[in-house]
């Protein structure tokens, strides 16, 4: 019993032992190494993202029409004769389709006007359409920026250009531009875009000096060198001609010297001068010198005068529609009086435009009272209209120009829209001058004599040129017939020669018929170093072939 007893309590014992070495698979550590639990980390707290723009909806770019639609476009145009009576000879010179006359007779055309004007894409439409040109016929002494003529090109250091439409000089010249040097040795070169068998010219130079002293040296590219001089401070002149061969070279002699332009041609030349001043008004005229800017216009022998204003007479809230045709009417009779056998043309402004604070554009409050005033002006003084707003609207509407890439949002136009313009004006000015010659009112009309000068109006002598040393000698202009508005050219303000004879009953001898005119064509225009339009022109078009 008593061995009993102690088996049982050495099997509890054991049993005991063992258990208490025996872990639960809970408690026990696995043989294997568990991974160290990483220990979550707090989201940082990310920035607001800043909201993106939407995107607005890409509106198309305009698109240029084909040529065969802008042909038929510049068909919608109007020309209207209200009774020109010089046209018969601008017709006879024009010729129609199957006698052109222009390139034996010559052909001569000055364009006033404003920013549709300066950029030169009008005018360089008529030179293409009418002429071989082949002389500049005017230009200013250095153009401002974005005006330019496509004939010439500008090389200038030391000048200050002043312009009669924004600043504060009471005697400006012809056009309205002045270039004063700065400083002694300021100079211009000024070469044109002709080839080199076509480079030698009849100069005159419009300048005036602070002493009777040099005030400029001109030497031309064959190495002739001559001064100008006055007897006359502080008065404008113009030079006798000079035989000049381009480019020419222009240096200040004195500081406060002063250019007015140059008066280039060469005997039945054919030119389209560019008088366009950007923001020019109607009357900017009276801020020339009346006298000079005259004698200037008179040295020149136009056939058709085109003047384009009025987008600057309505940008004013309200307009003396009776002051704005008197004093838009003063300039036509002071043409008619300047240049007696020339036809003059009124270009209606396309639609003002001003754009509001929103963005939007809304035509201005004096538009429509100026389109027909001056339309009303053209039928006055009997002269040739043509509404660019009209050709415009019948040619599918400002929006579509706008789409078409012709014209802006304002009241300019793209440089292809003036194009436009241009080819639509010869197109119906060609079908005008064939229907003169087909039905034709009367003879052509002979030059009348300019009006003798009143005794206040004459004045002495009162500028000189002064030649330094050279082996060349300019040849002396012919003496002027005595019944001459004007007198020698040796007294410059007064200066003018008589005008070329038009022909007689009996018309001159006709050239051989040529080609039939050309159509409108895709020739690239040149894209302006410097434009007549505002700079936001350029923005949303490729211009560089233009």
């Amino acid at each position: 019993m008593t061995r009993l007893l102690l088996f049982c309590a050495l099997c509890a014992c054991i049993t005991s032992f063992t258990l208490a070495n025996t872990q639960s698979p809970k408690s026990q550590p696995s043989s294997q190494a568990k991974p160290k639990a990483t220990q979550a980390k707090t989201p940082a707290k990310s920035k607001p993202q800043a909201k993106k723009p939407k995107k607005k909806p890409s509106k198309p770019l305009p698109k240029l029409p084909a040529q065969s639609v802008l042909d038929s476009m510049a068909k919608k145009g109007e020309l209207i004769d209200f009774g020109e009576e010089n046209f018969p000879y601008l017709a006879y010179k024009l010729g129609g389709e199957v006698e052109p006359r222009a390139k034996d007779l010559g052909l001569r055309i000055a364009v006033f006007g404003d920013s549709h004007i300066a950029g030169d894409f009008i005018p360089r439409v008529l030179r293409e359409r009418f002429m071989e040109v082949d002389s500049i016929g005017f230009a200013y002494p250095i153009f401002p920026a974005f005006h330019q003529n496509l004939l010439t090109h500008y090389q200038h250091k030391g000048f200050e250009l002043i312009n009669s439409r924004k600043d504060g000089a009471n005697s400006y010249p012809l056009g309205g531009i002045i270039a004063r040097a700065k400083q002694e040795g300021a100079f211009v070169k000024l070469s044109l875009n002709f080839s080199k068998d076509n480079q030698d010219f009849s100069t005159r130079f419009v300048f005036k000096a602070p002493s009777t002293l040099g005030a400029f040296v001109v030497k031309d590219s064959s190495g002739k060198s001559k001064r100008l001089g006055a007897k006359k401070a502080d008065k404008w002149h113009i030079s006798e001609p000079m035989s000049l061969r381009f480019p020419i070279h222009i240096e200040s002699l004195l500081p406060n010297a002063m250019l007015g332009g140059y008066i280039i041609s060469k005997k039945n030349d054919s030119y389209v001068i560019n008088l366009g001043i950007n923001g020019a008004r109607s009357d900017i005229y009276l801020k020339w010198e009346q006298e000079l800017w005259q004698a200037e216009l008179g040295e020149l022998d136009l056939d058709l005068i085109i003047l384009s204003y009025g987008s600057n007479d309505a940008i004013a809230t309200t307009i003396n529609t009776k002051l704005y045709k008197q004093n838009f009417a003063k300039l036509i009779h002071t043409l008619r009086k300047l240049q007696p056998k020339a036809s003059i043309l009124l270009l209606g402004a396309p639609q003002v435009r001003l754009k509001q604070k929103n963005g939007t554009y809304i035509q201005s409050k004096s538009y429509e009272s100026v389109r027909q005033a001056t339309r009303e002006l053209a039928k006055d003084e009997k002269t040739l209209y043509f509404d660019m707003q009209d050709f415009i609207d019948e040619s599918g509407g400002k929006q579509k120009w706008i789409t078409q890439a012709l014209s802006k949002h304002d009241v300019h136009l793209t440089p292809y829209g003036y194009k436009l313009v241009a080819e639509s004006l010869a197109l119906h000015l060609r079908e005008l001058a064939q229907k003169h010659a087909k039905h034709p009112s009367k003879k052509p009309k002979p030059t009348q004599k300019p009006q003798k000068l009143t005794k206040e109006e004459k004045e002495e002598p009162d500028t000189k040129e002064q030649e330094s040393q050279s082996l060349d000698s300019t040849p002396k202009p012919k003496e002027l017939a005595q019944d001459s508005q004007v007198q020698s050219p040796a007294q410059p303000l007064e200066s003018k020669k008589d005008s070329p004879k038009a022909p007689k009953d009996s018309a001159p001898q006709e050239p051989s018929p040529a080609s039939k005119p050309q159509s409108l064509d895709s020739s690239p225009l040149p894209m302006p170093a410097e434009s007549s339009a505002p700079e936001e022109i350029w923005q949303d078009l490729e211009l560089k072939n233009f």
